[in-house]
């Protein structure tokens, strides 16, 4: 079963990687002064702590698949290490509303009229992928998708770039385990990217991170885009904040309107 990070990946959208490669014409990046991994650690748990308490964006989402494509517009608001919400709105008019806090999911189909309240374990056995609010914190804050400090962790041999990862290259695909590579950008501020691999899924997710902005004391993503590779499924998922606030409260709750019934 894939980590829980890719729960949170579907209930945005369905994302493959166009990792770009150098050509002929292309100047090749200087080599990277050398980072210990020791260092490297030490940067991810700062990375890895450094967000918000409070966090209100708007943002364009845009996803391209083999059979569709589309946009719309999300108000995402989040409460560190207690909620998540969004407002998913086409031609500017709120279609579904969602809250995740640490044990429960709770959404308003207000195009149905209907909701449904669902724990996080159950939700997680229908959709058939494990899905935690930490996940999510990690995405939307720019943070290392699945870190954790009882992992341990390997530098990879690569002169232009800072890769820290779960496993030896094939390590994964032999143990039958997931992969989590970590890409640090050269000036050690923050992340440039994500990847999962999970190879008894045949499933490779790379989240990177395009530009970054200021907000208050905290470096926060603008620009992410989302590669996913499944069985049978490729797509690419863009996110764009346009609008963002990391200082005014927020509360987050859910008002289910009386007249609207359990969705089937």
């Amino acid at each position: 079963m894939l980590n829980k990070l890719i729960g949170c990946v579907v209930l945005v959208f369905f994302t493959v990687s166009c990792a770009k490669q150098w050509s002929d014409s292309e100047v090749k990046p200087e080599k990277l002064p050398k980072l210990k991994h020791k260092e490297f650690i030490t940067l991810l748990d700062s990375i890895s702590t450094s967000a918000p308490h409070y966090m209100y964006t708007k943002l364009k989402v845009s996803y391209k698949g083999a059979d569709n494509k589309g946009s719309f517009k999300t108000t995402l608001k989040a409460v560190k290490d207690s909620a998540v919400s969004a407002v998913v709105s086409f031609a500017r008019i709120p279609v579904f509303s969602a809250l995740i806090d640490s044990s429960s999911l709770t959404i308003i189909n207000k195009k149905d009229k209907c909701f449904s309240v669902q724990a996080l374990s159950e939700f997680s056995k229908t959709i058939g992928i494990d899905l935690a609010r930490h996940n999510i914190e990690e995405l939307i804050f720019g943070h290392a998708i699945g870190y954790s400090k009882n992992q341990k962790y390997h530098m990879l041999n690569d002169p232009y770039h800072y890769t820290l990862s779960t496993h030896r290259k094939g390590g994964g695909r032999k143990k039958k385990e997931i992969v989590f590579r970590y890409n640090l950008a050269p000036n050690k501020d923050h992340l440039v990217s994500s990847h999962i691999s999970a190879p008894m899924d045949s499933t490779e997710i790379d989240i990177n991170y395009l530009e970054w902005q200021q907000a208050d004391k905290y470096l926060l993503p603008k620009q992410i885009i989302m590669d996913i590779q499944t069985r049978g499924n490729v797509g690419q998922i863009t996110l764009e904040y346009t609008r963002l606030d990391a200082v005014t409260p927020e509360a987050l709750f859910l008002t289910i309107p009386e007249k609207y019934e359990k969705c089937d």
